[in-house]
């Protein structure tokens, strides 16, 4: 997926050092266009590449005027004519660090990984100014996200968040609830607010057997600290690994899946399963994937509620070539979690989902994003009132119908380093009134990757 690169940040830094201190550059009225062109807001690099490209023959070896034609290429999108430009102020001025890191630009945007990394290195050696180099460490990460599905390695992060809950063991919303099969009877959920920390980490390593053949596997963790409600303390530690084959634009993914989920550092749930994935490039920009899994869900110390979750699913996600770099997608899923040898069906249920979300980029260190959710979820009717099966309890089938919002940036501040502020809403309708909740959860995470 084509990310948007950062020049606009990067040439204002560049133009300054290289014109400071250079008056004999101001009686040349073409190169002067030429630069307030290049600088315009809005930029017009075309217009300058079309000023400069017809004097080349007679001025082609004047290191101003390759140099700011390499500029006016790069904007143009005239990749090699900008490197053939470069080139040449960097044959008389091997020194000459704003051309080297020009001509990194134009081979970051031509695919040429190799000789940009080479060249970003070189500039970073030189110990630019240090909103240079910060620029440089961008386009190197950049690098290092589109040279990572590309080549055997490991890779790591940790992440540090904090945050609020209003709701923090997702209670139920109202004050208390009448169950009608045992009259005067009533539950009061104590719904909570609460602070929070978190702290999240993981491991990938990918193994490139053939350009066809990948084999993957990874790890992680996520522990969450209540800071009064610590009863509603959550962890989950999960592992998967698998293989992907790569035919064409079409990418199959088969994997293993395992979790554990604890609650107050007591084991609640175990889930282990497999996924398979077919995933078809429509173009360079839009994506379509189809995915199937199926996982055991094993509860240790409440086994009536052991159960099989199968899921189909859709996703569609196109990222468009305008101002901005904006990302959409859009899902659909479908399923059913079947209690496992209990004999209460309602513990089970259908399952039907909706998500969508997009994303913008405000150069290549900001990003924006928001997330939508709807799942549906209509359990069994109960065969008889049983103490042991809460939901029992209610002589009608319960449905719940929950909707989510998620929104947010994320902020790239180093090249390993990225900080991202979010809100998100939940609100769960249901039936029984005892599932019915809504949350507000604020929170921002730290996070450092390994690379």
């Amino acid at each position: 997926m084509k990310k948007s690169s950062p020049r606009r940040l990067l040439l204002p830094a560049l133009i300054a050092l290289l014109f400071a201190g250079q008056a004999v550059q101001a009686q040349d009225a073409t190169l002067t266009n030429a630069r307030q062109m290049i600088t315009a807001q809005g930029g017009k690099g075309r217009a300058a590449f079309d000023l400069l490209a017809p004097l080349e023959q007679q001025r082609a070896g004047e290191p101003a005027y390759d140099y700011l034609l390499g500029l006016a290429a790069i904007d143009a999108g005239e990749f090699t004519r900008a490197v053939f430009a470069l080139e040449r102020v960097l044959a008389i001025e091997p020194n000459h660090p704003q051309a080297r890191a020009e001509i990194a630009r134009a081979y970051f945007q031509m695919g040429e990984n190799r000789a940009a990394r080479q060249e970003f290195e070189a500039v970073k050696a030189g110990k630019p100014p240090a909103e240079v180099t910060a620029i440089v460490d961008r386009f190197l990460s950049a690098l290092d996200d589109r040279q990572a599905p590309l080549r055997s390695g490991v890779s790591a992060f940790i992440e540090a968040g904090i945050g609020h809950d209003s709701n923090a063991g997702a209670a139920a919303s109202g004050t208390g609830l009448a169950i009608p099969s045992l009259p005067g009877f009533a539950f009061n959920p104590g719904l909570r607010s609460d602070t929070f920390r978190t702290l999240a980490g993981g491991v990938n390593g990918r193994y490139i057997v053939s350009p066809a053949w990948t084999l993957f596997a990874s790890g992680n963790f996520n522990q969450r600290y209540n800071n009064e409600v610590d009863r509603f303390d959550t962890g989950s530690y999960g592992v998967d690994a698998g293989v992907t084959h790569r035919r064409n634009a079409n990418e199959f993914t088969f994997a293993l899946q395992g979790q554990a989920f604890d609650v107050d550092n007591t084991r609640f749930r175990d889930a282990v399963g497999g996924i398979a994935q077919w995933r078809h490039s429509l173009s360079d920009r839009q994506q379509i994937a189809v995915y199937g899994q199926f996982t055991r869900l094993t509860y240790p110390t409440i086994s009536i509620r052991n159960a099989d979750r199968e899921v189909l699913g859709v996703a569609w996600t196109n990222a468009f070539d305008a101002n901005l770099a904006p990302v959409i997608y859009a899902g659909l899923y479908g399923g059913r979690e079947e209690a496992r040898g209990s004999g209460f069906p309602e513990l089970g249920h259908r399952v039907l989902g909706l998500r969508g979300g997009g994303q913008l980029s405000f150069g290549d260190s900001l990003a924006a994003f928001a997330n939508l959710s709807y799942e549906e979820r209509s359990y069994g009717t109960p065969q008889a009132v049983d103490l042991r099966s809460f939901t029992s309890l209610f002589p009608f089938g319960r449905v719940d119908k929950e909707y989510g919002v998620r929104v947010g940036v994320n902020y790239k501040f180093a090249r390993n380093w990225s900080a991202t502020p979010a809100v998100s809403y939940t609100d769960n309708q249901s039936n029984v009134s005892v599932s019915a909740y809504r949350r507000t959860l604020f929170s921002a995470t730290l996070r450092y990757e390994f690379r």
